[in-house]
């Protein structure tokens, strides 16, 4: 697929104010704010009511992570059993907390839409390319910035990492998707308009300044030249040299984490979440462990006894990942999780390699990192990208399928 502009129309418009709605508009200040909370909820209401009532549509239609999205959507909603047996919390509030779990139903509606994975991609891309303009552009002219999930209070400011102020702008999923299909076409090409793209988004990453995604990066990009086969002296130069930059910012990129590891030593709090979260919490509850605790709702004591953890201890379940998905939802939905792994990795043969890179980077950082569930923009964000996941496997089965036969073909005659 050639990197070009999009041609845009009523729904590709549509699909476009969609995703940048429903994903905070990167981070825009005010994005928290009571109304705009309120119509998000609205138009995932509407937009849910819709495609259920539409999915008789697409029922013939071979969707091969299906089941797992319907998991995605139902099991949060089974919380309401623990959060109410063991919490206390009442049953409408558990239900009400657990609705942006409906946002998967965006999965379904991509297909309704017939939105070409070429189109999805592009938007990725050029979501991509904003995304790091945002991070880049904020650089020079703060105080003055418009985009963050982290604002300057009276007791404290932007937080300042190797000169560099973090706004911690959501949108690095975009800038991931845009670094890993312009390197693997790079790879195939050499155009400047993906190297142009790979710089974008690298500078991107690397000024936001979060660890975990900065080496996964890195390591992702190393692992597609192998997965591509395209290892080379060039390749490897260009790599090296981003590792480099990484390697002489090491101390004040990984400075904090290694002084305090120093300090606290095994009693490091992100561990300390591990172990709590993962078995103290539950407090060897078989229902915890099958279905979790469900997820908190203000003003109820779960709410607050969570909030207390966070803010007193440090205790956060989004620091740890998988158990904190596994904290919330239970085993059943962090089974789930790993068989999309593993089912990505059986079909990897059918994947591009943007796409394995990319799950690559989502494997790797899933100790840490949510990808599944918890917030609305991770739901929405996760729909799309199961969505090219789905096209992109579909398309390239359907190529082999249709040069294996033509091999046959050839080989009779």
């Amino acid at each position: 697929m050639a990197f070009s502009f999009i041609k845009f129309d009523k729904k590709k418009i549509g699909i476009v104010f969609l995703l940048l709605f429903m994903t905070n508009i990167f981070s825009i200040r005010g994005y928290d704010t009571p109304m705009y909370k309120n119509t998000t909820i609205i138009v995932l209401v509407l937009l849910a009511l819709y495609t259920f009532l539409c999915l008789g549509k697409i029922k013939n239609e071979h969707i091969r992570l299906r089941k797992l999205v319907w998991g995605l959507i139902l099991i949060p909603f089974l919380g309401f059993i623990p959060a109410y047996i063991l919490h206390g919390q009442g049953i409408g509030m558990s239900i009400i907390s657990a609705h942006i779990h409906v946002g998967y139903f965006i999965f379904f509606f991509l297909f309704l839409t017939k939105i070409k994975e070429q189109e999805v991609l592009k938007i990725f891309c050029l979501f991509g390319v904003c995304w790091s303009a945002i991070e880049i552009i904020q650089q020079f002219t703060y105080p003055t910035y418009w985009f963050a999930t982290r604002y300057e209070t009276d007791d404290r400011g932007i937080e300042i990492r190797n000169g560099i102020y973090r706004f911690v702008v959501y949108g690095v999923n975009f800038g991931l998707i845009l670094l890993f299909y312009c390197f693997e076409k790079f790879m195939q090409i050499k155009r400047r308009s993906y190297l142009a793209g790979m710089l974008i988004a690298l500078i991107g990453i690397y000024l936001l300044a979060t660890r975990q995604i900065i080496v996964m990066s890195v390591i992702c990009l190393f692992a597609g030249l192998f997965i591509m086969k395209k290892i080379s002296v060039g390749s490897l130069v260009l790599l090296g040299i981003f590792s480099t930059i990484i390697y002489l910012n090491a101390d004040s990129l990984f400075g904090d984490f290694i002084e305090m590891t120093k300090e606290v030593d095994e009693d490091y709090i992100r561990f300390l979440a591990y172990e709590f979260y993962g078995i103290t919490y539950n407090k060897g509850s078989v229902l915890a462990f099958l279905l979790g605790n469900g997820t908190p709702k203000s003003p109820s004591e779960y709410f607050q006894e969570i909030t207390n953890y966070q803010e007193y201890y440090g205790l956060y379940r989004d620091d740890v990942g998988l158990i904190g998905i596994y904290s919330l939802y239970g085993i059943v939905y962090v089974i789930m999780i790993i068989w999309f792994y593993w089912y990505a990795f059986r079909n990897r043969k059918y994947l591009s390699p943007y796409l394995q890179m990319y799950v690559l980077y989502m494997a790797g950082t899933s100790v840490m990192l949510l990808h599944f569930g918890a917030h609305l923009p991770t739901i929405v964000t996760g729909s799309f990208i199961l969505y090219l996941i789905e096209k992109n496997i579909e398309r390239n089965k359907s190529t082999k399928t249709s040069q294996y036969e033509i091999q046959c073909n050839n080989s009779r005659l």
